[in-house]
């Protein structure tokens, strides 16, 4: 059975490192995550694990777009696991300057990945 998995703000990429500790199989990965450093990163992971699958990388979600990820649905015939974990720096209490909620300039991407699931359930 063939497996696919959207990872959204995937960072260094923690998510698809913990799919592959726990054996859990794939046959595509999606992974979007806008800082080139942490792509590369786990770039270098990939390749030095000799990961399987493919590793398809894009750079942003709010730049994904409805028509592209449409497309990898269709494509791919949907995804069996969506993660993802949009930037928290306006929520945290500890953000004195800018705690602006889901409005604030990082936080309103939470409304992107909610897009996401909602494209990705229909």
């Amino acid at each position: 059975m063939a497996s696919h998995y959207f990872l959204s703000f995937s960072g260094i990429g923690g998510a698809e490192v913990a799919l592959h500790r726990v054996g859990v199989p794939y046959n595509n990965i999606v992974s979007v995550e806008i800082s080139a450093v942490n792509r590369k990163i786990l770039r270098s992971w990939w390749e030095q694990t000799n990961q399987t699958g493919n590793l398809i990388e894009l750079k942003d979600v709010p730049q994904l777009g409805v028509d592209k990820l449409e497309h990898l649905i269709h494509v791919l015939g949907g995804f069996d696991l969506i993660v993802g974990g949009s930037p928290c720096n306006n929520l945290t209490g500890s953000n004195r300057s800018s705690n602006d909620g889901l409005g604030g300039i990082h936080s309103i991407l939470f409304y992107d990945y909610s897009e996401l699931l909602t494209l990705s359930s229909a």
